[in-house]
């Protein structure tokens, strides 16, 4: 296993751009999905593995959960009560937005759970894959 490398100084608004550009938070560069959902095992240019634990990006959910509700409460607030339409008009499109845009936000909710914990744990950098052995992701067939 090579040296544990740290992840470099970054502030708290370069961590939520990383994570709203869906690129690695150490190098910054490689890409962290492969298409509309899934996911390298790795970064491609730095081979920092993006999966910390079995179950890790449960708190993306979490982040998605959070800006859907609130975005939704703040909204029929605002149509209803401030704007005065019609709790009939606004809850079908409210209906709608909460059908839609989990699905929408799921990839930058994933990319900025990894950019912020990587953010507030530097160290956890120690983790990449050695450039001989590509790593099995779920559902792919072993060559």
């Amino acid at each position: 296993m090579s040296e544990p490398k740290e992840f470099p100084p970054t502030t708290f608004g370069e961590a939520l751009a990383t994570g709203i550009r869906l690129r690695c938070p150490r190098c910054r560069k490689g890409r962290l999905f492969r298409d509309l959902f899934r996911m390298h095992p790795c970064c491609e240019q730095c081979r920092f593995v993006f999966e910390r634990a079995t179950g890790y990006f449960l708190g993306s959910t979490y982040i998605n959960y959070g800006i859907t509700a609130g975005t939704t409460t703040f909204s029929y607030l605002l149509f209803h009560f401030i704007l005065g339409f019609r709790k009939e008009v606004v809850l079908p499109g409210l209906l709608t937005f909460c059908l839609i845009f989990p699905l929408v936000f799921f990839r930058f909710a994933r990319s900025l759970w990894l950019s912020l914990d990587c953010w507030f744990d530097r160290v956890g950098a120690s983790e990449e894959l050695p450039l001989s052995t590509p790593r099995r992701v779920d559902g792919e067939k072993q060559k």
